[in-house]
């Protein structure tokens, strides 16, 4: 009848929500449950772990033509500088060949490896043998093991980003390409060997020019048989200047060398013909002088100079002085 309000069977209702339930006999949630929705994410999460670790095992000497199934085509690599950031996956295998040629026993072991959603990451050591060049840097034949850390994002299970720290001042310095902070920046060797020039080439041979070239220009000497410091290449071309005038044929020769870190000391034995005046002394003849010098050397430079002279034995060859109780 007109008017009268017309009520919808509820079992006449056609969505498939009510005739599933029908059918269940239970309502039904169309909602994932917390326990479904947990374990696609752990199905997610274990595959990424999987697609990280067949990447692991091609660092570790497996096939690198494999990456061909893992790495996206476009896939873009962040590393630390020299290596910076690399785009595509013909230049990452490429970066891989480079350093397998470095490093021809290459071993790579991931020891913690983290995943939630799209990315894991992983503390991983690297190892190999330096045989091969390296960005620049020749064989040394080295054993290598330093830590390498990396963050690998994945998108339906191919992996499109990698950003990754190794520990490349470790590696270089290993392998000798760096030094360590505050270490000297030239060898022992070095040092002993711009001592040894100094003595022969400047004092001995009397090649002034060399002066500017060993001398820091802040150089300070404290030289027992001087009154006041020498500063500086001036000074220093002041006193050999001196000294070549008073015994222009003298021999400064080193009876000892050594070494160990910054610093040299040196031992002499110089002889000569004193001709001419020094230490207000005027020319006397034949003199032996023995002398101890200790020498800090900074970027291949004199940057200080002790020196121990024996001026008592020289003042008494030369007559100055009659030894003590005469």
């Amino acid at each position: 009848m007109r008017g009268m309000e017309t009520r919808a069977d509820p079992n006449q209702v056609r969505d498939n929500r009510g005739l599933t339930e029908r059918a269940l006999g239970s309502p039904v949630n169309l909602q994932p449950s917390r326990r479904q929705y947990m374990s696609q994410t752990q199905k997610q999460r274990e595959a990424n772990k999987r697609a990280a670790h067949q990447v692991y095992d091609v660092w570790d000497g497996g096939d690198i033509e494999s990456l061909d199934d893992i790495i996206a085509e476009d896939v873009v690599l962040h590393g630390p500088e020299p290596v910076g950031t690399v785009h595509g996956r013909e230049a990452y295998t490429d970066n891989l060949r480079m350093i397998r040629a470095g490093f021809p026993d290459l071993s790579f072991e991931a020891h913690d490896v983290v995943a939630e959603g799209d990315t894991v990451m992983a503390n991983c050591t690297f190892g190999g043998t330096h045989k091969g060049e390296l960005m620049g840097i020749e064989p040394t034949g080295t054993s290598v093991e330093v830590r390498w850390f990396g963050s690998y994002r994945f998108d339906d299970g191919e992996l499109v980003e990698v950003t990754g720290l190794p520990d490349l001042f470790g590696a270089f310095l290993q392998v000798g390409a760096v030094d360590p902070p505050g270490s000297p920046s030239t060898t022992e060797a070095e040092n002993k060997e711009i001592a040894r020039t100094y003595a022969h080439e400047v004092i001995s041979e009397g090649n002034l020019d060399l002066i500017d070239e060993l001398f820091a220009d802040d150089y300070v000497e404290y030289n027992s048989a001087l009154p006041e410091p020498i500063h500086g290449p001036e000074g220093v071309e002041e006193y050999v200047t001196k000294l070549r005038s008073a015994v222009p044929d003298i021999n400064c020769g080193v009876e000892d060398l050594i070494a160990e870190g910054d610093m040299v000391v040196r031992r002499d034995r110089a002889t000569g013909t004193h001709e001419g005046g020094f230490m207000g002394v005027e020319a006397t003849g034949e003199a032996v002088v023995e002398g101890h010098h200790i020498h800090r050397i900074e970027d291949g430079q004199f940057v200080e100079s002790w020196a121990q002279n024996d001026v008592m034995g020289l003042l008494m060859q030369l007559g100055v002085v009659e030894p003590p109780g005469k």
